[in-house]
């Protein structure tokens, strides 16, 4: 399927929405704040779209997500802290876009995570000791930034 536009903002109606896909679209502008509403959504993967701006904090408040990949995207600014508080977080992709900043340490309290990948951004700094906390973790992409 090749869908293009923006994202309704009426999705945020879907109250009893667990699954969202609509990776390898032609989706544009940023991510309606109505998303926010979604509380029983489990994974969500918006990758390879053409959505920009700034990951929205309020991902992090979508607390059973599992899944999310906003990957291949053009998101800049940073990785929101708020993702933190996604404590059933399994998997989070964010490769393939313009990130900068550091990697939050609020990030490392999500005990459940499985896979991260940062790849192909522009994150800088250390790669924090923190990491050594996330004992399941068994997929981690860091090339392709400024990490040191």
């Amino acid at each position: 399927m090749n869908l293009s536009g923006i994202i309704p903002s009426q999705l945020g109606n879907l109250s009893f929405l667990g699954w969202l896909d609509i990776c390898h679209n032609n989706f544009h502008g940023s991510l309606p704040i109505e998303l926010a509403h979604l509380h029983r959504l489990k994974y969500l993967d918006f990758g390879n779209n053409n959505f920009d701006g700034e990951i929205p904090s309020w991902l992090g408040y979508i607390t059973k997500l599992q899944r999310l990949s906003l990957h291949g995207n053009n998101f800049n600014g940073v990785i929101p802290a708020t993702l933190g508080n996604l404590s059933k977080l399994e998997g989070l992709r964010l490769e393939s876009n313009q990130i900068s900043g550091q990697i939050p340490n609020s990030l490392f309290k999500c005990k459940e995570v499985e896979l991260l990948s940062f790849y192909n951004n522009s994150l800088e700094g250390s790669i924090p000791a923190e990491i050594g906390n996330l004992t399941l973790l068994n997929m981690l992409y860091l090339d392709g930034n400024h990490l040191k």
